[in-house]
C-alpha cells in the first residue's frame, strides 16, 4: 500500500542569489568596529579630552577609513519587500541640494568652510549605521554604546554637582537675578537644554531596551531617579515638556496603563514639593505670565519670528548650510541659530529646501510605521521590535523638540534615518530565514521509471527459507 511523503519543511535558503541573504565580508566587520569607536568618540568628546586626538583629528580620519570600508563591503539583498524610498535617501537628496545651491546662497564661503563638512558629521550617522549594522548582534552592540555614552553624558555633570558644586549655566530672571542651571560636562558642549534631551534620549531607550541587556533593568531602575533629578536641575521647561510627551507615549504603548499612570502622579506628588522656588518658578512661568521667569519665554517667541523674517531675505535657497546664527547676527538681534528647527532649516536651505527635510522627517515616521507593522505581519519578536518602540518614542520626542530647538546638524534624526533602514532588513532576513518551505516535487515528466527486476512474477510469494543466494564461483 502505497503512502504519501509529507512535505519537507526547513529554514527557507532561497536559491535565488538575487534574494539570498547577504554575508558581511572583513571590511563590514571591521567597518562596524571602527564605527563603535566613532560613536564613543563623538558623543564622549574624545578629541576635547585628549588633545592628541584633537592634533591628528582623530574623528575625521576614522570617518575616511569607515567610508572607504563601507564601500568595500557587500551590496544589501534585493528584496521586494524593502521600499525603494526611505528616510536615507532624503538625506542623500538634501545633501546633495545643499552642495548644488552653493553658488545661490549668501555666504557661499561659510557652507563650504563649515557648513557641508559639519553636516556630513551629522549624516554619516545615516549612512553607516543602515550599511554596517547587519545582524540583531551588531544592532544590540550599536545600541548598548549609544545610549551608554548617553548615559555618561548624563552621570558626568551630576557628579560633578553633586561633589564640586557644577552647574554650568545660568538663565536670567526678573530684578537682575540668575538661576543657575545644570549643563553638560566641562568637556561637552550641550547647554541645560540640549542636556535635557541628552536625558529623555537615555531614558527612552534604557525603558525599552534594558530587559535585552545583563542586569538592565537593574540599572535601569538605579539610573532613572538620578536621571529625573538631573532633569529638574538643567531648569528646562522644553526638557520637562517633552517628559511629559515621552511619559505620554511610553503609557500609550504600555500594557499596565493603570500602573504606569499610578506611578507617574505618585512621582509628581514627591518630587514638587522639594523643587526650590525659583526652580518651580521657571516651570510655572510656561502657564503664566506673573512669574520672573515669563520674560524668557515671551523672548523665545519673539525670537522665532525675527528668524522667520530673517528667512524671508532669501527665500528660495537660503542663506547657506551652517548660516543660522550668521544670518541672524547680521539681520537679525541675535548671533545664536534661531530655537525652531523648522525656521532654521528655512533660513539655512530655504522654502525649497525646507519640504525636502519636512519630506525626510515624514518618511521616518512613515517607515517606523510600517517596521511595526512587517514585526506583528512577521511575528518577529524580540530586540528588533523593542528598538523600533524606543525609535517611535524618540522621533515623537524629537518633534516636541523640534518646535523649541535648532538641530539640522543633530545627530538623532540621523540616527533614527539609519536605525530604521537596518531594521527594515532585519525584519525581512528574519521572517525570510524562519518561514516553512516545501521541498518542491519532481515533475511526472522527470521521474525515474520504475522496471521489474529479471525473474519476478506477479502474485508469488517466495519464503525466506526458499531463498538461496546466487553462487559467487568460489565455494
Amino acid at each position: 500500500m502505497a503512502t504519501e511523503r509529507s512535505p519537507i519543511v526547513a529554514p527557507q535558503r532561497s536559491l535565488d542569489p538575487a534574494i539570498a541573504p547577504d554575508e558581511p565580508n572583513w571590511a563590514t566587520r571591521l567597518g562596524f568596529q571602527l564605527y563603535l569607536v566613532f560613536i564613543a568618540s563623538w558623543f564622549l568628546q574624545l578629541a576635547r579630552r585628549f588633545p592628541v586626538f584633537g592634533a591628528v583629528r582623530f574623528d575625521l580620519l576614522l570617518v575616511i577609513v569607515i567610508a572607504m570600508l563601507c564601500a568595500l563591503s557587500p551590496r544589501r539583498a534585493v528584496n521586494r519587500n524593502v521600499p525603494a524610498w526611505n528616510a536615507t535617501r532624503w538625506v542623500v537628496i538634501l545633501l546633495v541640494f545643499s552642495i548644488a545651491t552653493v553658488p545661490f546662497v549668501e555666504w557661499p564661503g561659510s557652507v563650504l568652510k563649515s557648513g557641508i563638512p559639519e553636516f556630513i558629521k551629522a549624516v554619516v550617522f545615516c549612512l553607516f549605521t543602515a550599511t554596517l549594522v547587519r545582524s540583531e548582534r551588531d544592532l544590540k552592540r550599536f545600541m548598548f554604546v549609544f545610549v551608554g555614552c548617553q548615559v555618561v553624558r548624563v552621570l558626568e555633570p551630576l557628579y560633578l554637582h553633586v561633589t564640586d558644586g557644577y552647574w554650568g549655566s545660568y538663565a536670567s530672571m526678573a530684578n537682575w537675578e540668575f538661576l543657575n542651571r545644570l549643563a553638560g560636562a566641562p568637556a561637552d558642549i550641550v547647554n541645560p537644554n540640549g542636556l535635557a534631551i541628552v536625558i529623555l534620549t537615555a531614558l527612552v531607550f534604557f525603558h525599552f531596551l534594558a530587559r535585552y541587556f545583563k542586569f538592565g533593568k537593574l540599572a535601569y531602575l538605579g539610573f532613572a531617579p538620578l536621571a529625573l533629578y538631573a532633569l529638574a536641575l538643567t531648569a528646562s521647561r522644553t526638557g520637562m515638556i517633552a517628559l511629559a510627551v515621552v511619559i505620554l507615549a511610553i503609557w500609550w504603548k504600555s500594557r499596565r496603563k493603570a500602573l504606569l499612570g499610578a506611578l507617574v502622579v505618585i512621582g509628581i506628588v514627591i518630587a514638587a514639593p522639594l523643587m526650590s522656588d525659583d526652580l518651580a518658578d521657571r516651570y510655572l512661568s510656561m502657564f503664566s505670565s506673573h512669574t520672573k521667569n515669563a520674560g524668557t519665554a515671551t523672548d523665545r517667541k519673539t525670537a522665532v519670528l525675527e528668524g522667520l523674517a530673517v528667512a524671508m531675505r532669501r527665500p528660495f535657497f537660503g542663506h547657506g548650510l551652517g548660516t543660522s546664527g550668521e544670518a541672524n547676527a547680521n539681520f537679525g538681534r541675535s548671533e545664536q541659530p534661531t530655537h525652531n528647527l523648522y525656521v532654521e532649516v528655512a533660513q539655512e536651505v530655504g522654502f525649497i529646501g525646507l519640504p525636502i527635510f519636512l519630506g525626510f522627517m515624514f518618511m521616518i515616521g512613515a517607515d517606523l510605521k510600517r517596521i511595526r507593522g512587517r514585526c506583528r505581519e512577521t511575528g518577529v519578536t524580540g530586540l528588533v521590535p523593542a528598538v523600533a518602540d524606543s525609535m517611535q518614542v524618540f522621533f515623537v520626542m524629537n518633534l516636541m523638540v523640534s518646535l523649541a530647538s535648532y538641530g539640522l546638524f543633530g545627530s538623532e534624526w540621523y540616527v533614527m534615518a539609519g536605525t530604521c533602514s537596518a531594521l527594515t532588513w532585519l525584519i525581512e532576513e528574519r521572517s525570510r530565514s524562519t518561514e516553512p518551505v516545501t521541498a518542491p516535487s519532481r515533475p511526472d515528466s522527470v521521474r525515474p521509471r520504475l522496471t521489474r527486476p529479471a525473474g519476478f512474477e506477479p502474485g508469488r510469494v517466495v519464503s525466506r527459507t526458499s531463498f538461496r543466494p546466487r553462487s559467487n564461483g568460489l565455494a
